[in-house]
Formats: structure tokens, C-alpha cells, sequence
């Protein structure tokens, strides 16, 4: 995999592993318009809270090497693989 694509993913990993902990310490998640708060909406923090658990693992992925496809496959979603976009991923 090209190498600064690399680099950008784990920037990306980054950058939510601090939106995490952040989210984490204070129990809140800040998105775009959207503020979740463990006390007020615990389900949809939750929520926010896996979807960002799962967008590190895929960037942390990303920046070892593995393919959107080899992830996919990886964490048993397999059979989407045949509906990503083809060509340099």
C-alpha cells in the first residue's frame, strides 16, 4: 500500500483513539452539530461510541497494510467484499 496512505489512516486512527478518550473522560462525544451525553442519551452514545471503536480498528488496519477487503473479511463482513469499489483501494 502506498506509504503516506498509510500514514494518513494512522493519523485518522489518531485522532479518533483522542475523540475516544476524550469522549470517555468526560461523557460527552462532540459530532459535527450532533453532542451525545452518557447521562442524557446513553443509547446513541453508546452507539457513537462503537462506531468509532470500529473506525480505529479500520484505520489501524489501514495503516498496517490490509486492504478495506482483507478488514472486512477479517472482522467476519466478508460478504460485502464483493460490493466495495474495485480498483486501488
Amino acid at each position: 500500500m502506498w506509504m503516506p496512505r498509510r500514514f494518513i489512516m494512522a493519523a485518522f486512527a489518531l485522532f479518533f483513539v483522542w475523540t475516544l478518550v476524550r469522549a470517555w473522560r468526560t461523557g460527552w462525544i462532540y459530532d459535527g452539530m450532533w453532542t451525545f451525553n452518557a447521562d442524557d442519551n446513553p443509547v446513541m452514545y453508546s452507539l457513537e461510541f462503537g462506531v468509532r471503536v470500529f473506525l480505529v480498528a479500520m484505520f489501524v488496519a489501514g495503516a498496517i497494510g490490509y486492504t478495506p477487503a482483507q478488514f472486512f473479511a477479517m472482522v467476519g463482513l466478508g460478504s460485502i467484499v464483493p460490493y466495495l469499489p474495485h480498483g486501488r483501494v
